[in-house]
């Protein structure tokens, strides 16, 4: 039933895969092998467009590697068109578990993925290569771990006196005293809808799975539900009231995308903006002003209570079931993932990676110092739609965001309709 759901959905933007050939010869006899990925484009040397096709190349002199890179809309929208039309890239970014419309275990299920079981690298992984194994067989690596936080402008802070909040309150004592003195505290890029999953997920990690570790699994047996008191309502409470006081101003953030958000962010525009280490390169771009750039979890515990991050395995590249090039995409692979290559050192410097082993793993970026603490603690929880099935965060995204457009829409109808939807694709 999921396969057929998800080619019904693939099916209508069909026409979209019209804007890419894939698996094809070079004209000089190389081996070609398409890349789909999404993200923000770093201003210069970005890793997949610029330096993942250098050092593939070098490797291997009969490959040529194509690799395009789109914002995350646009890259599901072409990645949906392109497995539909049969016409998919050699490689393309899939999510741990059910994350998102490319969760690794919702296109194994429907036949798009070639199993990688005999890696010779893939026990480097450790723990983390779990969530990419569907029903015995795995289909990706992880790259490392992936962190949802809060970047912010360490001089505006300095500037008032603020220090980094460790609890619910003491984030929005930070939020007010900004906006007391004119500075708009968070910008968010609202009209990519997924955006609002790096401040909600952030906050479940602290309200939730403390206290409730299986929550998600209980979802499946009828233990749990998104209409739990003291859940979910409590979390979309929390977040709203962060828009109810214009700490995040629905009038900017519902009419500009993420990358927009982190351009206003970089050009001192607002003191904080949620969103992942895997955009940490953007976020520190150069903006037209200049500061130095620090990194949070999120609190929405309370005072007294633990904090815990949201971070998961990080999503990687898959190969395509239909591809003509399955034998040395998966010689890429084995060799990108030994922990020494070239190409695994110059991701590790990347920055936007958190390596768990081999080159770079002693190295932990001064960005992401607090959270791998936390996560060294047993202080940090997963991203949570990874085990929900797909829809359920999309249904959760758009009745967020109409009750924060002004439509007649509560926190209650939201958590209904989370329900509702994950009832639908469980039966």
């Amino acid at each position: 039933m999921r396969r057929m759901m998800f080619v019904m959905m693939v099916l209508t933007v069909g026409f979209l895969s019209l804007l890419f050939i894939g698996g094809c010869r070079a004209g000089d006899d190389r081996i070609t092998i398409t890349v789909l990925t999404s993200g923000t484009l770093a201003p210069e040397n970005d890793f997949e467009t610029v330096i993942l096709p250098q050092l593939v190349e070098a490797r291997f002199p009969n490959v040529r590697m194509e690799v395009t890179k789109l914002p995350d809309d646009q890259y599901y929208t072409v990645l949906s068109a392109r497995l539909a039309s049969g016409q998919a890239p050699d490689m393309f970014l899939v999510q741990p578990k059910n994350a998102g419309q490319n969760g690794v275990f919702p296109l194994a299920e429907a036949g798009f993925l070639a199993p990688i079981d005999d890696l010779r690298n893939l026990h480097l992984s450790g723990a983390g290569i779990e969530a990419f194994r569907y029903q015995g067989s795995v289909y990706s690596i992880p790259r490392g771990v992936a962190i949802l936080g809060t970047y912010y402008n360490r001089d505006m802070f300095n500037q008032f006196g603020l220090q980094v909040p460790t609890s619910w309150e003491e984030f929005l004592n930070v939020c007010r005293v900004l906006q007391t003195n004119g500075i708009q505290p968070i910008v968010m890029g609202d009209r990519d809808s997924y955006v609002l999953q790096f401040g909600l997920y952030q906050m479940a990690a602290s309200i939730i799975y403390p206290t409730r570790p299986t929550f998600d699994d209980d979802l499946y047996t009828g233990r749990s539900s998104f209409t739990d008191p003291g859940t979910w309502d409590t979390v979309l409470t929390m977040y709203k009231y962060l828009y109810d006081n214009n700490f995040i101003d629905a009038s900017i953030s519902l009419g500009i995308g993420n990358s927009q958000s982190i351009q206003q962010f970089i050009d001192g525009r607002a003191a904080m903006i949620f969103d992942g280490s895997f955009n940490a390169a953007g976020i520190r771009a150069q903006g037209s002003a200049n500061f130095e750039r620090g990194y949070f979890p999120l609190p929405g515990n309370t005072a007294g209570q633990p904090l815990f991050a949201a971070m998961a395995p990080d999503a990687n590249f898959a190969i395509y079931s239909g591809s003509r090039n399955i034998d040395i995409a998966k010689q890429i692979l084995d060799w990108w993932f030994d922990g020494e290559s070239e190409l695994y050192r110059a991701m590790a410097n990347d920055g936007r990676t958190i390596v768990t082993y081999g080159y770079g793993a002693d190295m932990v970026d001064p960005l992401f110092t607090s959270f791998m603490s936390l996560y060294n603690a047993g202080h940090a929880s997963y991203w949570c739609n990874q085990a929900w099935p797909p829809g359920v965060n999309d249904e959760m995204q758009a009745e967020f965001t109409a009750m924060v457009s002004g439509q007649n829409v509560t926190i209650n109808d939201i958590t209904r309709a989370m329900q509702a939807k994950f009832n639908e694709l469980t039966r």
